[in-house]
C-alpha cells in the first residue's frame, strides 16, 4: 500500500508540475484544486515539496505558484548528454552559417516532435518563436512529416489516429487523406514542407535523419519568414540542407558501425 501511496503523489506531483509550466502566469492553489480535482491540502502539500526542491516558487505577495528555471536547468543538461546533438551541432552551425536560415534538429516523442537543438538565423531576420525542449505535433511540422515519411503507413495512421488534430493554423492539414497524400509527396521528394501549417507567417524544408533501417527518429529543418522562403529560396536551400543530412547519415553510420 504505501508504495501505490508514493506513486500516487508522484503522479499528482507531476500533474501539478505540467500545469504550472504552461499556465501563463502561474496559478493558485485553488485554480489547481478545481482543475486537478484534488484537496487544497494536498495541493499545497506536494507545491511545498516541489518549493522546497527549487522545481516550484510562491509569490509571497499573490499566493500565486510558478515552474521554476530549475526545469531549464535539466532541461540543458539532458540536451547537453545527448550524443545527437554533439554529432550534429558542427554540420548545423555550418549550415546555418552558410544559408543564413533559422536550423533546428528535432526529435520524435510519441506523436510529437520536441527541438533539441537551434541555430539561429545569421541574417538579422525576424527570430523563429521555436525554442529548445517546445514540443508540437508530428503531422503539422516539417521535421514530423520527414520522420512520418520514413515509417510504415500502418504507423503513420496510428499516429495521426492517436494526435489532436486540429487547425494550428488555416494551412494545417486535417484531411486524414490529404494527410496521407502528403506523406507520399515527402516519400517521393526526399523532403518535407511546412507551409505555414504549425505557425502563420513561416516555411520551412526539412529532412529526416534515418538510422540504419531506413527508420527516423531525428530531423534538420531550414525556417523562414514565408515572405522570404519562396519557391526559389526553397530550390537554393535544398541543395545545402541535403548535404548536411548526408554529412551527419555518414557520421551515424560510423557510430553504428562501432557499437
Amino acid at each position: 500500500m504505501a508504495g501505490t501511496s508514493s506513486v500516487q503523489s508522484l503522479d499528482r506531483a507531476f500533474d501539478l508540475l505540467e500545469r504550472l509550466c504552461y499556465s501563463h502566469g502561474g496559478m493558485t492553489i485553488g485554480a489547481l484544486s478545481a482543475e486537478t480535482g484534488l484537496h487544497k491540502s494536498t495541493v499545497h502539500r506536494l507545491l511545498s515539496s516541489m518549493c522546497a526542491r527549487g522545481y516550484v516558487q510562491r509569490d509571497a505577495a499573490t499566493s500565486i505558484y510558478r515552474a521554476s528555471m530549475r526545469l531549464c536547468e535539466l532541461s540543458s543538461s539532458i540536451v547537453d548528454n545527448l550524443d545527437m546533438v554533439d554529432i550534429v551541432r558542427s554540420p548545423l552551425e555550418e549550415l546555418g552559417r552558410q544559408t543564413e536560415e533559422t536550423v533546428h534538429l528535432a526529435m520524435q516523442e510519441e506523436q510529437d516532435i520536441v527541438y533539441i537543438h537551434k541555430v539561429e538565423s545569421g541574417s538579422g531576420a525576424i527570430r523563429m518563436f521555436s525554442r529548445i525542449g517546445m514540443r508540437r505535433p508530428l503531422f503539422c511540422t516539417g521535421v514530423g512529416k520527414a520522420i512520418l515519411a520514413t515509417w510504415p503507413d500502418n504507423e503513420v495512421q496510428s499516429v495521426w489516429q492517436k494526435s489532436d488534430v486540429r487547425p494550428w493554423t488555416e494551412h494545417t492539414i486535417v484531411d486524414e487523406r490529404a494527410f496521407a497524400r502528403e506523406i507520399e509527396q515527402v516519400r517521393s521528394r526526399g523532403y518535407a514542407l511546412d507551409d505555414e501549417e504549425n505557425e502563420l507567417g513561416v516555411r520551412c524544408i526539412a529532412a529526416a535523419l534515418p538510422d540504419y533501417s531506413g527508420r527516423a527518429t531525428y530531423a534538420i529543418s531550414l525556417s523562414a519568414p514565408a515572405g522570404k522562403m519562396t519557391d526559389e529560396r526553397i530550390a537554393a536551400l535544398l541543395g545545402p540542407l541535403l548535404a548536411a543530412r548526408d554529412q551527419i547519415a555518414a557520421v551515424l553510420a560510423g557510430n553504428s558501425g562501432r557499437r
